[in-house]
């Protein structure tokens, strides 16, 4: 059972550990969740990961907190993006602006900001340690909601900033069409889940507030992928069907779903069923069982 001690919509530090800063902004992401979490990480020399807010208030007030840790001797040297989406990365020009300080991100990330206009000044990898903790901060890629996804490792607090490996409100949602790969995210939730487990880390989502103990949250999570893979193949073990015509059937747990946003999901778990061998696409957007599941 994972417990999550604060409020999503309210700041959050712990105060063993006042270098980890939790400020959740007004952004538009998918519902429930309202905000995207911005993280100001650092003592001294600080690190931002992921402003993710379009809202000019909202930056400012982001703004207004970093100028009271400037008061305090604090001072913004980096923007770190956990990977490229909107409400991750929406914010990232006015800060930069504002803050005239580095980006970095890992380079699949790069590749999706550049026709939009916006560079990368550091490329991050597997293994990279940011000094921005008093123990740094490891780099963590973590390929599946987004190829160039990264978590952070901070050892220091026994932290986990995830992005959106999970979230505790709201859901996970994997976009084939925007590079998101179901096979490689469970891979990736299993990974964190060992590590959060041996390390009895804590995990700080992009939404929602931080929660303890991480892996109970992480095992929810491959749990609930697993269980609704089972009944995507049950559906489609019923014959050749289309993405809407599965959703009753996979999600006949949740019968208010909303049909598009569940045929999204349900593609993504057909793409992982294809490349194991268990489904097919029979023809163009109809899908039939290949062999026993």
């Amino acid at each position: 059972m994972h417990t999550v001690i604060a409020r999503a919509d309210q700041p959050e530090s712990l105060p063993q550990h006042p270098w980890l800063r939790r400020l959740p902004l007004s952004s538009p992401t998918l519902p429930p969740a309202q905000h995207t979490n911005l993280y100001v990480i650092g003592h001294g020399e600080l690190l931002l990961v992921d402003p993710g807010t379009p809202d000019e208030a909202e930056n400012q007030r982001a703004l207004a907190v970093l100028d009271e840790l400037a008061d305090e001797g604090h001072r913004v040297r980096g923007i770190l993006l956990s990977h490229h989406h909107f409400d991750h990365t929406s914010g990232l020009s006015l800060l930069r602006r504002r803050l005239d300080v580095p980006v970095y991100a890992h380079a699949v990330t790069a590749q999706h900001l550049h026709p939009l206009g916006q560079s990368v000044d550091r490329l991050l990898d597997e293994g990279d340690v940011l000094p921005f903790a008093p123990q740094g901060l490891r780099v963590l890629h973590t390929p599946g909601h987004a190829a160039g996804h990264v978590c952070l490792l901070d050892r220091a607090s026994r932290s986990l900033i995830i992005g959106d490996m999970a979230a505790s409100i709201g859901t996970i949602l994997i976009e084939t069409t925007d590079g998101g790969d179901m096979r490689l995210y469970i891979q990736s939730l299993r990974r964190l889940q060992t590590l959060a487990h041996e390390d009895e880390l804590r995990l700080w989502p992009a939404h929602g507030a931080s929660v303890a103990p991480g892996a109970a949250l992480l095992a929810a999570y491959i749990q609930h992928r697993a269980m609704r893979e089972e009944k995507v193949m049950a559906a489609l073990s019923r014959g050749t069907a289309s993405l809407l015509d599965l959703v009753p059937l996979a999600y006949d747990d949740k019968p208010d779903v909303d049909r598009f946003l569940a045929a999204r999901a349900i593609l993504a778990h057909l793409y992982k069923l294809r490349d194991e061998g268990y489904a097919e696409e029979a023809a163009p957007g109809l899908w039939s069982p290949r062999r026993a599941y």
